[in-house]
């Protein structure tokens, strides 16, 4: 059953009010608009019909504030007025009322009124959810794609198969050792998981190359992280995603790139991503070396803190290293 509020200064209006609407709708009664924050407080009706001219609080004022409020603001609004006065009708419509009824109330156009405004916000609200429910469906599929690409990135050269699930996995691991809700970790997961992306932009004679790059060389590679930023910009899901992808590379001593951040100017996610993606590209094992042994690994992360890492996200690291073997498989189920 739909929730009405119902706010009039008049106890007559009120009671013929709540007779005529109390066999088809749960009606919360208010003689004032502070009485009817208080109802607010505990109930959040689907129809509010709000007297214009009140004392204290008038319609104009409570009706702002409603919809200042964001928990409140998209509860819908019909008047009720006293005159005849166009200007008083174009001003309920103009404010961002639904629509307004004359006093004294004539049963059939209350309910009729109300019976309409209630069905129409219906169907906005079941269109917005099924339109939120196919924008997610397509924005998981993209995800999912972008995953595969990165992925397929990794698998193009033997050295970084496996990087960007390893990276996801230390993200979230540190993301939950901070203190982050599953839901922000989970997120945090699949950010770092596309956090090199835009190497698919990335020439193979730069990524596969064993040899020390040239300065060009350099240059190309660095555009990784613009790349993937302009791939993923159009995502929403998932916010961070661009800060992840865009600025994992910063330093936090303001010598990192592409833009020369430091500090906090630097987005959290990217300095989670920044210790995750070093440790792992210092301890995985390359045609052209072995990889680091982890504690050495946690060395160099412990002295480059403060000027490479953001210190409080090295610290977390290090308390939960010794638990972060995985492999590959373990970390795709995370």
């Amino acid at each position: 059953m739909h929730k009405l509020l119902i706010i009039d200064d008049s106890k007559t209006v009120l009671n013929q009010a709540m007779m005529l609407l109390k066999d088809f709708y749960h009606v919360f009664p208010a003689i004032s608009g502070s009485t009817a924050l208080k109802i607010l407080e505990h109930h959040i009706p689907d129809l509010i019909l709000l007297d214009l001219l009140m004392p204290e609080m008038d319609g104009r004022e409570f009706f702002i504030l409603l919809k200042s409020r964001p928990e409140l603001s998209d509860i819908p609004v019909i008047f009720l007025i006293s005159d005849t006065n166009d200007q008083t009708e174009a001003e309920c419509i103009s404010l961002g009322a639904c629509d307004f009824i004359r006093k004294p109330i004539i049963k059939e156009v209350l309910l009729s009124r109300v019976e309409k405004t209630l069905e129409l916000f219906d169907y906005r609200r079941d269109l917005q959810q099924t339109l939120d429910e196919k924008t997610r469906q397509i924005e998981t599929a993209y995800i999912q794609t972008m995953a595969a690409l990165a992925n397929t990135i990794d698998a193009k050269d033997p050295d970084t198969n496996g990087h960007s699930i390893r990276v996801a996995y230390y993200s979230g691991q540190i993301a939950h050792q901070l203190g982050y809700s599953k839901e922000d970790c989970e997120n945090i997961y699949f950010i770092a998981l596309l956090h090199d992306v835009g190497k698919i932009g990335v020439p193979d004679s730069v990524l596969k190359k064993r040899d020390r790059l040239t300065e060009e060389e350099y240059e190309l590679m660095k555009q990784h992280t613009t790349i993937g930023a302009h791939i993923l910009k159009d995502i929403k899901m998932l916010p961070g995603l661009c800060d992840g992808t865009l600025y994992h590379h910063e330093r936090y001593d303001g010598t990192g790139y592409p833009n020369g951040l430091s500090g906090e100017a630097i987005p959290r996610i990217a300095r989670i991503i920044s210790v995750a993606d070093t440790f792992d590209a210092m301890t995985a094992t390359r045609c052209y070396r072995k990889g680091m042994d982890p504690k050495i690994a946690l060395e160099e992360l412990k002295r480059n803190r403060g000027t490479q890492f953001d210190p409080e996200i090295t610290d977390t690291f290090l308390e939960i290293a010794d638990g972060l073997e995985v492999s590959n498989h373990e970390a795709d189920l995370m």
